[in-house]
């Protein structure tokens, strides 16, 4: 009876040419054993003082958030509310939110307030 053995293709830390993976056994780094032994060798030399090479692998972009997804994500969390609520009144107290880069922020801090007092008059 054979077992099934799946296969991932990976890049070779070294060279970047195609490293076949295994589902079984540790995953393989090297594209061939000529690339394991040079890489050996630089971290051999670069623990002796030569210049070390470090391998650093680019991962996926982050996903573009739209400026909903940023509302959406600080309204779902108390946490953030506060924060933004304390950089609001941070602002107000220096000076910075009638910027006019921050046009309208004023009048929407004024309509919350006069909502907050509202509904603490209740």
């Amino acid at each position: 009876m054979s077992r099934l053995v799946t296969v991932s293709i990976t890049e070779c830390l070294r060279c970047g040419a195609p490293v076949l993976q295994s589902s079984r056994g540790r995953p393989a780094r090297w594209c061939s054993q000529k690339c394991r032994r040079a890489a050996y060798e630089e971290r051999r030399a670069a623990a002796n003082g030569a210049v070390a090479v470090r391998v650093i692998r680019e991962s996926e972009p982050a996903p573009q958030l739209s400026l909903v997804d940023h509302v959406t994500a600080v309204l779902a969390s108390p946490a953030a509310c506060r924060r933004v609520l304390r950089e609001l009144t941070g602002l107000a107290g220096s000076g910075q939110l009638w910027d006019p880069r921050r046009s309208g922020v004023p009048e929407a801090a004024g309509q919350l307030a006069r909502a907050l007092a509202g509904r603490l008059r209740r």
